[in-house]
């Protein structure tokens, strides 16, 4: 696959939080500042953690509005609490702003569990809203309503989801939680214990912004309850190295990883160095793929120097 096709994958799904299939339903609106965006986005966001309350029983995430303030805890009383649930923050800058993301953690990660990386594939159930205000106007007394309106709800994942197709927000957030852990009994379906559990408030700046989705309006909040069942590690680009292992800087963020500068992150380039020779083509030792990123040799003949695929000048 030559990088122009791989950019026209990317492009496609670069609207979406996960398929393609909706990239027809893409409707894009006059852009607004993202400062001024975001302010909305945060005010609504806050007024929601402040207005409704989470119920999290048999592993089901359910969020209603405040009706009896004396035994239904506002969400946002869980921030930074010492026990779960418990509300957290992540700062993310993103078009010069300073974003915060409000999540969940809704119990304790599996100890043993893998974190995902930006560029892994889960296994995930999720449900999805969208948040707004919706104004209504009898006998000349306006009344304003916060709805959160479901867009999607997969309660039964059958196909991992690429983590680098997701919307920013969710890729921000996901790698803060742990896969669980896999069950298998003979003649039964893969089920999952202790797996992680969450929910993210992403504002629209970190989801879909001024386009609009099937489903979504434009400049939405959007509001995600998820289990994260289990987690594969990828070779997006097909170049015999894990997309994980393309992370060369260590720091999480696959968009700063350009070897040889073309404008195409390593994860996405079949030819990391440039030099015109396919990089799973330079890592094979005697015709075969090393099985780690670790056993992949340098110029020398070792392991310890800059590796055959990222040395223009070793072939």
């Amino acid at each position: 696959m030559n990088k122009f096709r791989l950019y026209f994958i990317l492009f496609c799904s670069v609207f979406i939080l996960f398929s393609c299939n909706k990239a027809d339903s893409v409707t894009p609106v006059p852009v607004r500042a993202y400062d001024v965006q975001y302010a909305a986005d945060i005010a609504i966001i806050k007024d929601y953690l402040n207005t409704h309350y989470l119920d999290y029983t048999n592993n089901e995430v359910t969020i209603s509005k405040i009706t009896d303030p004396t035994t239904q805890i506002k969400m946002m009383d869980y921030l930074n609490s010492p026990t779960y649930p418990k509300l957290l923050v992540k700062e993310v800058v993103s078009n010069d702003i300073t974003y915060e993301i409000y999540y969940f953690k809704l119990r304790a990660d599996y100890e043993s569990g893998v974190a995902p990386t930006k560029a892994d594939e889960v296994l995930t159930a999720y449900d999805g809203h969208y948040l707004s205000y919706k104004t209504e106007t009898v006998d000349e007394v306006s009344t304003t309503t916060l709805l959160a309106t479901q867009f999607e709800y997969t309660p039964f994942p059958s196909l991992f989801l690429r983590m680098d197709l997701s919307v920013r927000g969710w890729r921000e957030i996901m790698p803060l939680f742990k896969a669980g852990q896999k069950v298998d009994v003979s003649g039964e379906p893969t089920s999952y214990t202790d797996f992680g559990a969450g929910v993210i408030f992403i504002p629209s700046g970190l989801g879909y912004f001024n386009l609009a989705q099937a489903g979504i309006p434009s400049y939405s909040p959007l509001v995600f309850s998820f289990k994260l069942y289990d987690v594969k590690h990828t070779d997006i680009d097909g170049d015999g190295i894990l997309s994980n292992d393309e992370d060369l800087l260590g720091d999480g963020d696959f968009t700063n990883d350009d070897t040889d500068g073309d404008g195409v992150q390593n994860l996405y380039d079949i030819d990391d160095d440039g030099d015109s020779y396919l990089t799973k083509n330079e890592i094979k030792i005697n015709g075969v793929i090393p099985s780690s990123y670790s056993q992949i040799l340098d110029c020398s003949g070792t392991t310890t120097g800059l590796k055959k695929h990222l040395d223009k000048n070793c072939h």
